[in-house]
């Protein structure tokens, strides 16, 4: 047990933390990217002062939040990758990315409804 505090604290001190609350906080962003353009295409106004119908706006913001969402998990799949158990971390990583991005988008939606 005090051999993995050890590890534990270590991995602290070469900045874990940092590194786990700045992908968590770029997927959160992406995600309410994604969540803002799946709205746009479901309420179909003129966003952006009438410049862009409601489809450009909103397939924009998805490409965008899923290119950045790739983006970052694949930053992390790549810092995992150094890790002992890499493969069964990755793919929780993988999963968890997908679970969380489809629940706040729900989030968001049913923010949006009320």
């Amino acid at each position: 047990m005090r051999a993995l505090m050890t590890k534990f604290g270590r991995l602290l001190d070469q900045g874990l933390n940092k590194e786990v609350f700045d992908n968590l906080r770029n997927l959160l962003m992406c995600t309410l990217l994604l969540a803002a353009g799946t709205d746009a295409l479901r309420s179909p106004s003129s966003p952006i002062f009438h410049l862009f119908g409601y489809w450009i706006a909103g397939w924009g913001l998805i490409a965008l939040a899923v290119a950045l969402m790739l983006l970052n998990m694949c930053d992390g799949l790549r810092k995992l990758a150094k890790t002992r158990y890499h493969l069964s971390l990755q793919i929780v990583l993988c999963l968890l990315y997908v679970v969380l991005a489809f629940r706040i988008v729900e989030i968001v939606w049913s923010f949006r409804a009320s």
